[in-house]
């Protein structure tokens, strides 16, 4: 058995108003605690009496207000410094951008300069071929114009690629000016994110509610009395009481006690400063003690791991929180689930994760796919308690599918956060709304969260070449999807079988591909330089695959319908090539 971080949570009533008066004081002393500590102070011993004295709480409570303190203040510079990871990505994208496009930009001069001298010589070249057309006899005079309409034709062209150097120049500084001006912007945020990463300032209710009161009617507020209200809701919206395992239940201020009824009841212990709130009194150790009852409380998932932990004697954290309907109870504490061996022995379950649905195979001890199956897990267009839930419960579906067969699960081993980031600065939203529909992070902790309490080992390989791997090795053999036969690959990696290329590539260098709208295409890879030595385990077999990558890579870009640009404007005149041949006599002399 090993231990696992558990977190419950159930409502609990409260007409009362016990714990709206204890959060306030909770949260008063934890705000005027960080002010001391803003101040230079030191968390010491004299600082702890003084406080919980002037509060009138005990100092078990202060020091859950200073735990509670410390754990806002790295959350506020764990964040300040992811933000500010994403801020430097980000600047370096825009760096990448402005040194491609200032390269683009000599280029673009380099042509028109050049564009602009050849249209000078052509000219000087018609001027020629027009003295000559004036003074042709009519026996030569076809052949003179001939030339004459073929070099006008060539100044056309010239013309033309003058305009399109010209018109590549303007968007080219546009698009360096925005840039520019976006790393501009970038820079300073930067900076205010490095200096928050190291400070210790925390706003109490969040900057966005407490800069709502500049923009009141914007955020739904009617007057500053209300947006106050509000803000001060807010900022007493939470707090903690730590656990103690030599207390009883595990806490000594918060106990959860189980009734025969398979509910729970909690015992809530008051400062005197709440007394006058108090549901009863007690003596214990000649100390008046002052007690909140709140009963029948019910906890409808794994309620049996509160109830062993409360017969183990480990600490159990509770921490109280109010949102729109009531209050929370969420207590923490960990929890003894089985050891998970890894046994590949029998076979495995491999999981691939899609936009909008998870595919699940499961294979045998040779690496034979026995089922497949696609889970729907449509995230797009959710809230955040919404996808959480889908999540959840399609990753508890996989783990328990897992345990039936007794086999464990096979996922990647995958980070988006980057690649969200660079296509959200490229502009290319329909990318980044996909692969934000992955969830994969959620996925991920989601899977290994329900594997770890139902004792199955879970396992993160490497996800390379997967996806052709199975596209091209296992989709048409077994009938799979191509998600299917990706999942059928993890799967086949976590147990280290062969993932050697069929015979056909090492043979013909051709390999037959399945597409996803049911048809094939024939790749034809490029002949190895050194057969014999590649042969013989120079090359990774992942090599192989990288070929097979690009060329079906290559073959769908094939499949793509060209997408047309809008030519600019052309600096030629209407009347340049217009009809000479119904010109007569002197009219072709004119200058274009």
């Amino acid at each position: 058995m090993r231990l696992l971080q558990s977190t419950l949570q159930t409502r609990i009533s409260d007409p009362s108003g016990v714990l709206d008066a204890l959060s306030d004081l909770m949260n008063r002393a934890e705000r005027r605690l960080h002010a001391e500590l803003m101040k230079g102070r030191k968390w010491t011993g004299d600082l702890a009496v003084s406080l919980y004295k002037e509060f009138g709480i005990s100092a078990k409570l202060m020091e859950s207000a200073y735990a509670a303190r410390q754990a806002k203040v790295q959350s506020a510079q764990e964040l300040a410094k992811l933000h500010a990871g994403e801020l430097a990505d980000r600047i370096e994208a825009k760096k990448r951008q402005i040194a491609k496009k200032t390269n683009k930009l000599a280029a673009q001069r380099k042509a028109m300069t050049k564009a602009a001298a050849d249209i000078v010589k052509i000219e000087a070249r018609l001027e020629k071929l027009r003295k000559t057309l004036d003074a042709a006899s009519n026996a030569k005079r076809p052949q003179a114009l001939q030339r004459y309409k073929s070099m006008l034709g060539v100044l056309h062209r010239e013309r033309q690629k003058l305009a399109d150097a010209w018109c590549g120049i303007r968007r080219l500084k546009r698009d360096l000016h925005q840039h520019r001006r976006r790393a501009g912007i970038l820079d300073p945020k930067h900076a205010r994110a490095m200096s928050r990463s190291t400070s210790s300032s925390v706003c109490f209710g969040s900057r966005k509610f407490f800069k709502a009161q500049h923009h009141l009617k914007e955020n739904g507020f009617r007057s500053h009395d209300e947006w106050r209200d509000a803000w001060h809701s807010a900022r007493n919206a939470t707090f903690m009481i730590e656990g103690e395992a030599s207390a009883p239940s595990g806490n000594r201020y918060a106990r959860l006690i189980m009734g025969d009824d398979g509910l729970f009841n909690l015992e809530l212990r008051l400062p005197e400063a709440l007394s006058h709130l108090s549901h009863e009194t007690a003596k214990m150790g000649g100390t008046t003690v002052y007690i909140g009852r709140f009963a029948g409380l019910q906890f409808k998932h794994r309620a049996d791991e509160l109830a062993a932990a409360l017969t183990r004697g480990v600490p159990i954290a509770i921490r109280f929180h109010r949102d729109g309907t009531g209050w929370r109870i969420m207590p923490g504490f960990k929890a003894e689930v089985p050891e998970a061996v890894a046994d590949f022995s029998c076979g495995s379950v491999g999981v691939d994760l899609n936009a909008g649905f998870v595919s699940v195979a499961r294979v045998d001890r040779h690496g034979n796919v026995i089922d497949a199956s696609d889970l729907p897990m449509v995230t797009c267009g959710k809230s955040q308690g919404q996808s959480q839930d889908i999540v959840r419960k399609v990753a508890l579906q996989v783990v328990r599918y897992a345990a039936e067969h007794r086999l464990p699960v096979v996922s990647e081993k995958l980070d988006f956060s980057r690649k969200k980031r660079s296509l959200k600065d490229d502009g290319e939203a329909r990318r980044a709304r996909m692969l934000s529909s992955f969830a994969y992070s959620s996925f991920d902790a989601a899977l290994a969260s329900a594997a770890a309490r139902h004792g199955i080992n879970h396992r993160r390989v490497n996800p390379a070449y997967t996806s052709i791997i199975g596209r091209v090795k296992f989709a048409r053999r077994y009938g799979l999807s191509t998600h299917q036969s990706a999942a059928l690959a993890i799967a086949r990696r976590a147990m280290q079988l062969d993932e050697k290329p069929p015979l056909s590539l090492k043979e013909s260098r051709s390999v037959s591909v399945s597409l996803n709208d049911a048809h094939h295409v024939a790749l034809e890879l490029p002949a190895r330089k050194d057969a014999g030595v590649q042969d013989a385990g120079a090359r990774h077999v992942w090599s192989d695959w990288n070929e097979v990558g690009k060329a079906f890579r290559g073959a769908l870009a094939a499949l793509r319908p060209a997408r047309r640009r809008k030519k600019p404007r052309s600096f030629m005149g209407r009347n340049d090539l217009h009809s000479m041949v119904c010109r007569a006599g002197r009219t072709v002399s004119a200058r274009p």
